[in-house]
């Protein structure tokens, strides 16, 4: 085996080396951009979702609020029914 034997084997092993390697490289920042998208589409839905929760939460506080209202308006009328009773049963 001659060195012009040895120097076309070395050559063709750096060249398909080397072409691995750009191809994978390639590959990798396929998997980078695809992971890339997956992430803002998980950030996009999770945006969504708070928004949602947000404004079912406030809904919930509106809703409190109201029952809040209502009950201590129940609370007055009941208040006013019961010294009403009182006073008419003392004579």
């Amino acid at each position: 085996m001659g060195w012009d034997q040895v120097a076309t084997i070395l050559i063709t092993v750096v060249l398909a080396v080397l072409t691995g390697t750009i191809y994978n490289n390639r590959r990798i920042d396929d998997i980078h951009r695809r992971l890339d998208d997956l992430r803002a589409d998980m950030n996009a839905r999770f945006a969504q979702a708070e928004t949602h929760m947000n404004t079912r939460f406030a809904q919930v506080e509106t809703q409190l609020r109201e029952l809040r209202q209502e009950m201590k308006e129940e609370m007055r009328e009941t208040r006013s029914l019961l010294q009403e009773v009182l006073k008419a049963r003392t004579p």
